[in-house]
């Protein structure tokens, strides 16, 4: 099949799995919120900071190390399992060693054990992660797709049940491991059963190119420790600095902000990075590349982010209750950061591409001092509302030195006539709300009130975006759909 026609296929199998767990996820959490507290939230938040703190394995970018291998034989998987397991182990070693320090620092005893609990997850999936990464490698998505679909279901229900016979601190903890381990489970079941061939390749350890898969993931996996570390820090400044119920409020906000953005964060990991490495040496293809899909994840983040903003008071109070009231504000600004999160992503997916990992640490270094700076001083002062701010800030400075650092490999230039469209959209669509709100009213019922906005965000942006660049909107569009009916 042509890569074009693989790389869509590829990227909507992804879509459609995150977007199921994704909406699924939204709703069930939408009934757990009402059984859990702003504190059952805030030490899961904290706790899952010191994992990814911990997770030598996520600091090992071994899926970007393996799709550098342009064969993939017996040699490449063993020592690729071998690895695997050793960051696994040694995962787990350091919490255990790091729990009396946790504890001594004043963290509460179930953080701590959701701490290990959470490495000793990681260390499971890492016996059975070289199947799932064999598949997406190989832009074979599908199955892990659908893994994804049947395990979101299945991950809430050991999560309502604990929640509701008062054991609620470990819900969150158990919807975790039930996903993570089924997925792994899914997969591995898959290749014994469909891809037979892998299995019966012969396995074996090679110590030069396990050196190599290490030289390589390190560099790329910095990387990606210190994205993870930027999605977490503001947890742990507010969390230390404000507390749990604090935290617990900003969590539910930055969740609800993420939706948008998490439509396409999952495309930019799983399918973006393979795509651009094959692309690398096609600079035409992959300037065509790089630029549809931050036109996609342009018009698919804008609408949705711009319908959370305008219904933001009245969504959080029919979705979590009024109780949840402190949760508003700071999610119109972390609205903001979820419209930059996504062209961030992407800037990133093509520096790993590219086979540059260390753009990325050079980029992420730089939002973390940021974040550390402008969230310490910022949460002090404002709590969880400081936080949201200095957020935005660490993205909006990333975007600005990743574009410098693309001009050597990419026509930057052109980028602005991709956001020209969107960017004049979302002005016309919110400079048209105050007018539409004294026409309508504020006398509706909550739900009614939430749709309204909602259905304006969608339609208006879409129509302004089409009436200023109606032919860049329409050929792109007519493009996707042609890619995926393989034509």
């Amino acid at each position: 099949m042509p890569l074009a026609y693989r790389a869509v296929r590829n990227g909507v199998w992804v879509a459609l799995g995150s977007y199921w767990v994704i909406g699924f996820g939204f709703v069930a959490n939408i009934a757990l919120i009402r059984l859990l507290t702003p504190a059952i939230y805030g030490e899961f938040a904290l706790a899952t900071f010191f994992a990814t703190l911990f997770d030598l394995y996520g600091k090992v970018a071994l899926n970007f190390a393996f799709a550098q291998q342009r064969k993939v034989n017996g040699e490449t998987l063993g020592t690729l399992f071998a690895v695997s397991v050793l960051l696994g182990s040694s995962t787990l070693l350091l919490s255990l060693l790091a729990a009396p320090v946790l504890q001594l620092a004043g963290y509460s005893p179930h953080i701590v054990f959701t701490t290990i609990a959470l490495c000793t997850l990681i260390f499971v999936s890492s016996w059975v992660s070289v199947f799932g990464i064999e598949l997406e490698t190989s832009l074979h998505s599908k199955p892990i797709s659908i893994a994804m679909v049947v395990a979101t279901p299945l991950s809430y229900i050991p999560a309502f049940w604990l929640a509701y016979h008062g054991l609620g601190q470990y819900s969150l903890l158990s919807q975790t491991a039930t996903y993570s381990l089924f997925i792994g489970i899914v997969t591995m079941l898959y290749t014994i059963c469909k891809r037979r061939h892998v299995l019966s390749l012969n396995w074996r350890f090679n110590r030069r190119l396990a050196t190599q898969y290490l030289r390589f993931g390190i560099t790329s996996g910095a990387g990606n420790f210190l994205t993870s570390l930027l999605m977490n820090a503001d947890n742990f400044l507010l969390g230390t600095i404000a507390g749990a119920t604090a935290l617990g409020y900003y969590d539910r906000a930055y969740r609800l902000a993420q939706w948008p953005a998490l439509l396409l964060n999952t495309i930019y990991g799983r399918a973006a990075v393979f795509t651009y490495a094959q692309l690398r040496e096609a600079p035409q293809k992959l300037q065509r590349s790089f630029e549809m899909l931050l036109w996609v994840s342009s018009h698919v983040t804008a609408p949705i982010a711009l319908a959370l903003f305008l219904s933001a008071q009245d969504l959080v109070h029919l979705l979590f209750g009024p109780q949840w009231g402190p949760s508003v504000m700071p999610l119109r600004i972390l609205l903001i950061a979820a419209l930059l999160r996504p062209l961030w992503e992407n800037a990133c997916a093509i520096f790993l591409g590219l086979g540059l990992p260390k753009q990325v640490i050079r980029l992420s270094v730089l939002q973390l001092v940021i974040l550390l700076i402008a969230g310490t001083a910022l949460s002090t002062a404002f709590s969880a509302i400081g936080t949201a701010v200095a957020v935005v800030l660490m993205f909006a400075s990333g975007l600005v030195v990743a574009k410098r650092l693309l001009q050597n490999h990419l026509l930057t230039q052109h980028l602005n006539q991709v956001f020209f469209g969107p960017v004049v959209a979302i002005a016309l669509t919110a400079a048209s709300y105050p007018l539409l709100v004294r026409l309508i009213g504020n006398a509706l019922p909550l739900w009614l009130a939430v749709a309204w906005k909602v259905i304006w965000a969608v339609v208006g942006f879409s129509f302004f975006a089409l009436i200023i660049q109606p032919r860049q909107f329409t050929g792109r569009v007519v493009y996707v759909w042609r890619l995926l009916r393989a034509r």
